[in-house]
């Protein structure tokens, strides 16, 4: 089954939440049905836990994140900018210099004032 579910991620057929959240829910069907048997329980879940639960979709997450937050650091440093260069009437230059923006990122926050 993971490899079919692999194979339709490859595909474009299915999305790595999609399947992330199938491998979630067998894994949580897994433990309500063998409860009460406590080896084939861990063997079940020896296998679908572990390497098999180090998802896409939780490195896809994981990048999202990082990504939304480092969107959000440039919007708000692009926001500082503004405010400096408009409130204290600095350069854009003055501005970053005085937000502490390194001097080789001058030039992409240029091009989003």
């Amino acid at each position: 089954m993971l490899t079919r579910l692999d194979k339709l991620v490859e595909n474009n057929i299915l999305s790595a939440f999609s399947r992330g959240v199938i491998i979630k829910l067998i894994k949580e069907v897994n433990e309500k049905l063998t409860n009460k048997y406590v080896n084939i329980n861990r063997r079940v879940g020896d296998y679908m836990g572990g390497r098999v639960l180090d998802l896409d979709i939780i490195r896809a997450h994981d990048s999202g994140i990082a990504e939304g937050r480092e969107e959000g650091r440039q919007e708000n440093a692009v926001s500082n900018i503004r405010n400096l260069m408009k409130n204290m009437k600095l350069t854009a230059e003055q501005a970053m210099e005085a937000l502490g923006i390194d001097k080789s990122e001058f030039s992409k926050y240029m091009t989003m004032l």
